[in-house]
């Protein structure tokens, strides 16, 4: 009996991995996933620019739906129904990551990846860009089309997951600022998260030298009773916060 199952599961692997006339749909399934592992790894380890928009599973969605869809009519041998099959799984896959990249934020970090500061106070981060593969050319082209030619004017520049340079200018030059108005600025002018999909980023408030309590105090200054009836809290340079409440 277990030379049975050793043979079977030989023919398995053979037809997942090797090649074959005709295979059933589910070892297209098989397939399709490992195929799908395989573009998701490429798009991870590619630079953000190279990756344009897409996220690497993104990246690997869009090349499979691509390339499977078309499949029957280039190639005879492929069953119609398998593809049918195997887009229905590529969606519900797709699917099922973007929920969870939403509800689990340590494994939204895998999937999409992280931000990575370029520029900050006047000065490149060399370390960032070689380990981003961002050259200086490419980085100072994204600046001019913000309307941002010279470091100078920049205090912070990010290249975001999308492959996009997020420009923020110091506050002297930007059209209306906070020191026009007299308005205290804090750390780096970039918005900070305080509140994600209900739970406190106590990381952030931390880093801010703020605690729950004043979370609370403030969120209750603006009539909401409790941090639970929270879902998104984001405070700016100037100290402003901003929130919105579960629906």
């Amino acid at each position: 009996m277990s030379k049975v199952k050793e043979v079977m599961e030989l023919e398995l692997l053979q037809e997942v991995f090797g090649s074959a006339e005709k295979i059933s749909p589910f070892v297209f399934v098989l397939r399709t996933i490992l195929v799908g592992i395989l573009l998701f790894v490429e798009g991870k380890f590619l630079p953000h620019r190279a990756g344009g928009q897409f996220a690497g599973y993104d990246f690997a969605f869009f090349w499979m739906m691509g390339g499977l869809t078309a499949g029957p009519l280039f190639e005879a041998k492929v069953s119609f129904i398998n593809t049918v099959v195997i887009i229905i799984v590529i969606y519900s896959l797709h699917y099922l990551i973007s929920y969870i990249a939403v509800k689990n934020r340590a494994f939204a970090r895998v999937v999409l990846g992280k931000s990575a500061l370029l520029i900050s106070d006047n000065k490149l981060l060399r370390h960032n860009m070689a380990k981003s593969l961002f050259p200086l050319e490419l980085l100072l082209s994204d600046m001019r089309t913000v309307d941002a030619p010279n470091i100078n004017e920049i205090e912070a520049a990010v290249l975001e997951t999308s492959g996009h340079v997020s420009v923020l200018k110091k506050s002297d030059y930007q059209p209306v600022t906070p020191k026009d108005l007299n308005i205290p600025t804090m750390g780096n002018g970039l918005s900070t998260i305080l509140v994600n999909e209900g739970k406190i980023a106590k990381e952030n408030l931390n880093k801010l030298g703020y605690d729950e309590k004043w979370l609370q105090d403030r969120l209750l200054q603006k009539g909401v009773l409790s941090i639970n009836d929270v879902y998104a809290a984001i405070i700016d340079s100037s100290g402003e916060l901003y929130y919105s409440v579960k629906a």
